[in-house]
């Protein structure tokens, strides 16, 4: 009786430790790296930085014109999958600045 009870309390605890790292997935993955949406596209927040830090952004981003940001917005509002992306991310469009094409087809927004 002792051996029947002890195999299935090591059963039980390899269960329980197998669907631990399924729970660990959402809450430290998420706070470092954010939310995976898996819709094709990404979110770049922009942050105001010293002139030679931001060199990373795409200069339509960094010298953006009021008439490049109402083409961005035009472009969100025209589309449905990317309005669906940004409600998802809690963006406002009207924060949108550039909306670019990545090389895999998908989308990189660019926001404040």
């Amino acid at each position: 009786m002792k051996k029947t009870s002890a195999a299935l309390l090591a059963g039980l605890a390899l269960l329980t430790s197998g669907a631990l790292p399924a729970f660990a997935d959402d809450g430290l993955v998420s706070i470092l790296f954010g939310r995976n949406y898996n819709d094709g596209v990404s979110a770049v927040k922009i942050v105001h930085r010293p002139n030679h830090v931001g060199e990373s952004l795409p200069q339509a981003v960094q010298y953006s014109t009021p008439a490049r940001v109402r083409q961005a917005q035009a472009m969100i509002m025209n589309d449905p999958s990317l309005l669906a992306a940004l409600e998802r991310r809690d963006i406002s469009p009207y924060n949108v600045a550039w909306v670019q094409t990545a090389l895999n087809g998908g989308k990189i927004i660019y926001y404040y």
